[in-house]
């Protein structure tokens, strides 16, 4: 594969495209639903902490989907920092900034429709209740791995689950199992 590569590390004819787990590849920016993979989502979000890795104990991004999609009970809750799998995420103040964060919004929302897509999810923008769970698990969150802001913070809603802390290899297989439970396809 070295011979597909330039200097700079992008592929030669396509460099816009990036190799993802398992031997696929995705142009992140201008994405195709049908390179949308929910194992290199399951992996991909199992390897990356949240809250930029700022927190008591390795927290995966799958496992905060997982523990969200239990608040819900959908698909669309599971998926919806799939598009991380594919961009990673920047911290709020980066993702909200005028420049940066413009660029990185507009791939995000392309990337969210043709995962929207693959999946037969519905389009962007997340329903209230995914945001309301997101916002739940984020309280959760604070209060449990990020105790200075947890302190400051609304405590979240009663029922919120825990956190686990599960290992990336846990997460990955919780994350495709749950995917089995709510209705994914391979």
């Amino acid at each position: 594969m070295s011979t597909a590569l330039r200097a700079d590390g992008l592929f030669r004819n396509t460099p816009g495209m990036i190799a993802t787990f398992g031997g696929g590849t995705i142009e992140p920016l201008d994405p195709d639903p049908a390179d949308i993979d929910i194992h290199a989502i399951a992996h991909s979000l199992a390897q990356q902490c949240r809250w930029t890795g700022h927190t008591l104990h390795f927290y995966s991004v799958a496992e905060h989907c997982i523990l969200a999609s239990r608040i819900t009970s959908t698909l669309e809750c599971l998926l919806h920092d799939a598009s991380e799998a594919y961009l990673s995420d920047l911290a709020r103040p980066v993702k909200k900034a005028p420049g940066l964060g413009d660029v990185y919004q507009a791939a995000e929302l392309r990337l969210e429709q043709a995962i929207a897509v693959r999946f037969g999810l519905r389009p962007p923008p997340m329903s209230r209740e995914v945001k309301a769970a997101d916002e739940a698990m984020l309280k959760r969150e604070a209060q449990e791995l990020v105790p200075h802001l947890g302190q400051i913070m609304a405590a979240p809603p009663k029922g919120t689950p825990l956190t686990r802390c599960w290992s990336p290899p846990a997460a990955e297989a919780f994350f495709l199992e749950r995917y089995v439970e709510l209705g994914g396809s391979w």
